[in-house]
């Protein structure tokens, strides 16, 4: 499972709360499914609504949005795509004409939110988000399954993906103060500059007590960046902002040295007529690909759906699928002993490019 909890990091607040960001009231997922994160549409006002909302016209759908009140029937707006997840979000663009008797400038943050979103997004698909492991998982010592899964959910943790909600979690005593420090944003800290109200000893003791987001502040333009610090600022939020809209995340490096791995996750979520999300029907999918010296290119996917695993494992080599059906006894008896429930096992032949991919 993905550390943290994503809804609440800090792209998802911004996404709630920062002025200029429109969201829509309900929406169904067919409905949602149309629009693309960046993507820019023209938006035609017809009405307001009862509770003060107004019905606007886009892709020959009638949506609920909370645009400014004094909003005319009959006004065009140019709106970009913010957030489909978890509710259809939009923007109004910078070059959107406005009235001069309504203000609804977008805040820094959010000005700079849409301009990363529409930056070379249009049309795309779900491109992954790669973390690149610059160190084996297990530099010394004998491969061990059990050491291998723990660093891999230790990468992903301190990646950075899911900041804000650790820091939450430090707050309430679930996370320790350490393993925050360990997170690119908490490292970025000491590059910066000195806020103007900030001494060497304070930022010390705020670094150590887990407070002052460094994103946060760059994004309110409180602090400026090296020209370093703020492509890997955009990275991170990039890559933020990509997890919050279900890509597929992947670790790529060493298990140890000399052998490569990947590893890819991803939650698909299905949601109800009212666009919440349904956790019962929340699937959990995940692919290992490794290229062994004795066995050859292996690729295991397992599915996680209503408290049941279902594992696929497909192998270039015929004896090696063999050995691995082998061992399926074994494989039962150890997700029993972990508490866990195996629906059932799944073995193919795949080819060089199938097993180098996870298909």
């Amino acid at each position: 499972m993905l550390p943290g909890n994503a809804p609440t990091s800090l792209l998802q607040l911004y996404v709630k709360t920062q002025q200029g960001l429109i969201e829509v009231l309900k929406t169904s997922p067919d409905e949602t499914a149309r629009f693309t994160v960046g993507e820019r549409v023209n938006a035609t006002v017809t009405q307001q609504l009862p509770n003060g909302r107004f019905a606007v016209l886009v892709k020959d759908q009638l949506l609920d949005l909370n645009l400014p009140r004094n909003t005319q029937a009959g006004e065009e707006l140019d709106l970009t795509v913010v957030a489909r997840d978890p509710k259809l979000t939009f923007a109004l663009s910078q070059q959107q004409a406005l009235p001069q008797s309504r203000e609804a400038a977008l805040s820094q943050a959010a000005r700079y939110l849409t301009s990363l979103l529409t930056t070379g997004r249009g049309g795309e698909t779900k491109v992954p988000v790669t973390l690149q492991g610059q160190t084996p998982l297990m530099p010394e010592g004998k491969p061990d399954p059990a050491t291998l899964a723990t660093r891999l959910a230790g990468v992903l943790s301190e990646s950075g993906l899911f900041y804000e909600s650790h820091q939450a979690e430090w707050v309430n005593g679930q996370r320790s103060l350490q393993a925050l420090l360990r997170e690119p944003q908490a490292q970025m800290r000491s590059s910066l500059p000195l806020h103007p109200q900030e001494t060497e000893g304070t930022r010390e003791s705020g670094a150590r007590s887990g407070a002052g987001n460094v994103i946060e502040q760059l994004l309110r333009g409180e602090q400026k960046a090296s020209p370093e610090a703020e492509a890997m600022l955009k990275g991170l939020v990039r890559q933020q902002l990509d997890t919050i809209e279900q890509r597929p995340v992947v670790w790529q490096g060493q298990a140890w040295e000399g052998q490569p791995l990947k590893w890819q996750l991803q939650l698909e979520n299905e949601r109800d007529a009212d666009g919440q999300v349904d956790t019962e029907a929340q699937r959990w999918q995940t692919w290992l690909n490794l290229d062994l010296p004795n066995l050859g290119p292996i690729s295991i996917s397992a599915t996680l759906y209503q408290g049941q695993f279902n594992l696929q494992f497909a192998a270039e080599n015929p004896e090696t699928l063999a050995l691995l059906r082998d061992g399926q006894g074994l494989l039962a008896r150890q997700f029993d002993a972990a508490g866990l429930a195996l629906a059932g096992t799944q073995y193919g032949i795949a080819d060089a490019d199938e097993a180098a991919h996870g298909t």
